[in-house]
């Protein structure tokens, strides 16, 4: 009698003990799920709501501009399993935060500042081509007109990393366009300092003439950086404005138009939620430093650069992305809690 006693008392602590894990169960199933949505829909959604609406007063004459610079996106790390981990988080935050700035946007002409590939000057053809497919899917095609340019990191030029034909060739191969590009009154110039080449300018340039607007596109920033190379580029080429990339944060840089002797730099950071005026070819020539668009650059002030150009004037914001170290810290911290929970469950 005592055993069939012991038994059924058993039997209903061990009832009790499962129907607890199984509440325990949901409860964790529907944090984690609450939690997974805020994190990866919800927390972009919010984000937006700091971004600045930059509208035209011309709406025949404006050009909108979405500037995307180093995406960079990963190689082959050592270990498989961190690799395939890696290339699918980084793909997946920059594809998500591409897509909400190019809804945002809406532009006309979307700007790729180089650096596309994080391997891409040192890898094998067959390589190229996975990480050209990557490329594609995390900006998928639309109606904007796309605009590339080579990186150090697409052709080489940095360090021992040398540019040679076969990384230019198959560069153009997958990117072919022209070196000159008009849009819509503006003329838009690729420069290309790891190769020191740039488009030839046919006639000699007014700075002070703003019928036609000419913007120099350069991954190496050209008065941030001012050496021989590019104040030739600037004396021949004569542009209103330069949008640059490379140093994986925002800036802008002005100078005497003409002169160039003196530089005046203002960085721009996390929340730094303001429009920017120019008024181009009164004075001053301006280069925007866009940020790099991926959290995998080491820091938490990325985003994309949103102009606009109409006339004699041009509008820029930065809209920032939300601060993906934060997002991986907090699955950490999810983490631990359910286990510190689950410790806890089990001994009380």
């Amino acid at each position: 009698m005592k055993i069939k006693i012991q038994e059924l008392t058993f039997r209903c602590i061990n009832k009790k003990i499962f129907l607890l894990l199984k509440r325990y169960f949901y409860v964790i199933l529907t944090f984690v799920l609450c939690f997974l949505i805020y994190t990866e829909v919800i927390s972009y959604l919010i984000n937006k709501k700091d971004w600045i609406h930059l509208q035209c007063t011309y709406p025949k004459q404006c050009l909108k501009v979405l500037l995307v610079a180093d995406p960079q996106i990963t190689g082959n790390e050592q270990i498989k399993i961190l690799t395939r981990l890696a290339q699918y988080d980084s793909d997946s935050y920059i594809q998500k935060t591409y897509i909400h700035a190019f809804n945002f946007v809406k532009p006309n002409i979307t700007i790729f500042l180089g650096d596309l590939m994080d391997e891409g000057s040192t890898t094998t053809n067959e390589k190229y081509n996975e990480y050209l497919k990557r490329l594609n899917n995390i900006f998928p095609q639309s109606e904007s007109t796309k605009i590339w340019l080579p990186g150090d990191n697409d052709i080489g030029g940095e360090g021992f990393d040398r540019v040679t034909s076969a990384k230019v060739k198959r560069y153009k191969t997958a990117f072919n366009q022209p070196e000159t590009l008009h849009f819509n009154g503006v003329t838009f110039l690729k420069i290309n300092q790891m190769m020191h080449s740039y488009p030839k300018v046919e006639q000699r340039r007014d700075f002070y003439n703003t019928s036609q607007i000419f913007v120099i596109l350069s991954h190496v920033p050209l008065l941030f950086r001012p050496n021989f190379f590019s104040e030739k580029v600037l004396s021949k080429a004569q542009p209103h404005i330069i949008f640059a990339a490379h140093e994986h944060k925002a800036m802008i840089v002005s100078t005497d138009g003409l002169l160039r002797e003196d530089r005046q730099i203002v960085p721009l950071m996390r929340g730094d939620n303001k429009v920017y005026k120019f008024n181009l070819g009164s004075s001053d020539l301006y280069e925007i430093l866009v940020p790099t668009c991926s959290y995998r650059m080491g820091t938490t002030s990325v985003g994309f650069g949103f102009a606009i150009i109409e006339k004699d004037e041009v509008q820029y914001t930065v809209l920032w992305s939300p601060s993906r170290f934060q997002q991986l810290w907090s699955y950490i911290l999810m983490i631990l809690l359910i286990l510190i929970g689950f410790i806890c469950f089990i001994l009380f």
